[in-house]
């Protein structure tokens, strides 16, 4: 069960990554509905979640990891990568257990951290992608006001075939935290 909410939202919480966390990380994240939908390629093991866990999930490299949580319960992941202090970017990224989807919490939670970027971390330009086939991830970022920048076409092979990555950006500018 997740811990306390770091920042809270109307539904969903977004709660620091915790060692009890690992289990449901590595469950949602082995479940092939996610998986395909990431840039995830073999089956993630225990050992191999809790090395994530303690090297990256509290690093102090400027990357934050999320657990989203809903009523208290683990339903996704969140995180704010590839942080780019001297050009002022940051890059989010969501997955949401399989039986989650369709409730609005990626929206949620991609609102929420589009704000955390913006305001904590005095990002410029906050950028997600999106993997072809994809489109409930690309709602959302759409849904948030993002802008579709471009299609780098047959970026990633995964599944048996190329597929191609949109990358959606907002500029702090831009950005209403009210959609």
């Amino acid at each position: 069960m997740p811990g306390r909410p770091f920042i809270s939202g109307d539904t969903v919480d977004l709660c620091a990554v915790d060692e009890d966390d690992l289990a449901f990380l590595q469950d949602t994240l082995n479940d092939p509905a996610v998986w395909r939908m990431l840039s995830s390629r073999t089956p993630l093991t225990e050992r191999q979640e809790r090395q994530w866990y303690e090297q990256r999930a509290s690093a102090d490299n400027g990357d934050v990891n999320f657990v989203v949580a809903v009523d208290g319960d683990p339903v996704g992941s969140l995180g704010v990568h590839g942080v780019d202090s001297v050009n002022g970017s940051a890059e989010l990224g969501i997955f949401l257990a399989e039986e989650q989807w369709g409730n609005g919490y990626g929206t949620e939670a991609g609102r929420l951290a589009t704000d955390y970027a913006f305001d904590q971390h005095r990002r410029h330009r906050v950028v997600a992608r999106v993997f072809e086939g994809n489109e409930a991830s690309a709602r959302i970022w759409e849904k948030l006001g993002y802008e579709l920048e471009g299609t780098h076409r047959d970026q990633v092979y995964a599944n048996g075939e190329y597929l191609d990555v949109r990358y959606y950006s907002v500029l702090e500018d831009e950005w209403d935290g009210e959609k």
